[in-house]
């Protein structure tokens, strides 16, 4: 329980000096004035997540006027809307203080600042920040419009996606965001395959898109996907992603005190030696990252057989799973442990069934991602937002453009919200801070 506490402001009132042949002192006139109060004093927030507070004016001389509000003394990944930015002096708004997975925990004194015709009056709220117990995070892929002609394919999925075909601009990114928020999600994993690429040319997109919102980016790398990159191309990779898109107001997810948040795909570990390879090649480059630019990374790798039984896998932060064709995959006993829950897989050009497949079942769905939820695991991912391709999004479908029997779930638009996203809104993680 948060105790209401006002802050109030003194206002002194200087008369004004009578004229030389004034008999008498003419009537006072009260100045227009105004004062704020905010309630409650302090808020607490679990990185990643947000805080509500409420701002009331009161006239307190002369007529009542408009108050233009807003909040300042932000500390690095904090931002704050005021809703609504203007009142009459009398009314009240709602400030709303949004946190990204990148802001540290502790103290901070937020000044609430309201401005009048001639006078500027303050109050203050005090936001506690929490570090998070579990992360929500989706895998996210901007290559449209490029990728929905693919394969011979025009579009390359076998869905009506509810946004059509779209391009990952600004507009679209913004309403994705706001989505993919409601679901709990707090970061989204980009693709990137390497500069100068398709997915590197819409990353500035995403950046805009979820400007002051709270909500973080970090990298899938894929180059490790397609080939076995050098120690020296992966630092000078990361930092081109930090130096680029990063900074105090950025949306680059960085985790305070271990550093810019990195998914890797190495989808080519296929024996122990070859995975191994990988986390050796992943150090050096950490090593090299560190040395020539003082920035460090936290590193998620894909997991693989024998992963645990690499020499160096004790310094690697997080392993996940990414392999959608299958319903879950718990991970959470593992360090920087991960649960993926994957809603269908109906790759774009295969009939219904033709394996791999997974059919989409939202009772499945609901129960996996309560598991995920109860799991304890600190990433809880998604695979995937909008990997349209592959039939794996959870981002809002109208209907199939392939043939599909009867009963096959095409429509998940719930009258514009996404059923996969609903369930994922109603079975929140576990945030909050021991």
């Amino acid at each position: 329980m948060f105790v209401r506490l006002a802050v109030v402001l003194t206002v002194l009132a200087v008369a004004a000096p009578a004229g030389p042949s004034a008999s008498a002192a003419p009537p006072t006139v009260a100045a227009d004035d105004f004062a704020l109060t905010v309630a409650p004093a302090a808020v607490t927030a679990v990185a990643g997540h947000p805080a509500r507070a409420t701002v009331a004016t009161t006239t307190t001389g002369g007529a009542p006027q408009p108050v233009a509000l807003r909040v300042t003394s932000l500390p690095a990944g904090v931002f704050a809307t005021v809703t609504p930015a203007t009142v009459t002096s009398g009314a009240s708004a709602t400030v709303t203080v949004q946190t990204s997975v990148s802001t540290r925990a502790g103290t901070f004194t937020l000044v609430v600042e309201g401005v009048g015709a001639a006078l500027r009056r303050q109050a203050t709220l005090r936001l506690v920040v929490r570090t998070p117990t579990a992360v929500r995070a989706a895998f996210y892929y901007p290559w449209f419009p490029e990728a929905w002609r693919q394969g011979g394919l025009d579009p390359y999925t076998n869905y009506r996606p509810s946004r059509g075909l779209y391009t990952v601009d600004e507009t679209v990114v913004r309403d994705q965001v706001a989505d993919m928020r409601y679901g709990g999600v707090t970061v989204g994993v980009a693709s990137w395959f390497g500069q100068g690429t398709t997915t590197d040319r819409h990353w500035p997109a995403l950046f805009r898109g979820a400007r002051d919102t709270g909500f973080a980016w970090a990298p899938y790398y894929e180059p490790e996907g397609i080939g076995r990159p050098t120690p020296d191309r992966i630092a000078a990779d990361l930092h081109y992603l930090r130096s680029t898109y990063g900074g105090d107001r950025s949306a680059l997810a960085v985790l305070p005190g271990r550093g810019m948040v990195v998914f890797v795909y190495n989808a080519l570990d296929r024996t122990t030696a070859d995975g191994c390879d990988t986390v050796d090649r992943w150090v050096r480059a950490r090593s090299l990252l560190q040395r020539l630019w003082g920035e460090s990374i936290y590193l998620s790798l894909k997991v693989f057989s024998g992963y645990r039984h690499c020499a160096n896998s004790v310094t690697v932060d997080a392993w996940h799973q990414y392999a959608p064709a299958h319903a879950e995959a718990d991970f959470s006993g593992v360090p920087g442990g991960a649960y993926t829950v994957s809603p269908g897989f109906w790759k774009a050009g295969l009939p219904y069934g033709r394996a791999p497949f997974l059919a989409r079942n939202l009772d499945r769905w609901r129960a996996g991602v309560a598991r995920m939820a109860a799991s304890g695991a600190f990433w809880q991912l998604v695979t995937t937002w909008n990997e349209w391709g592959e039939g794996t999004s959870i981002e809002s479908s109208v209907g199939c453009r392939g043939v599909a029997p009867a009963g096959a779930l095409c429509d998940w638009s719930d009258g514009g919200r996404s059923d996969f996203v609903a369930v994922l809104h109603a079975y929140p993680p576990t945030v909050t801070s021991g």
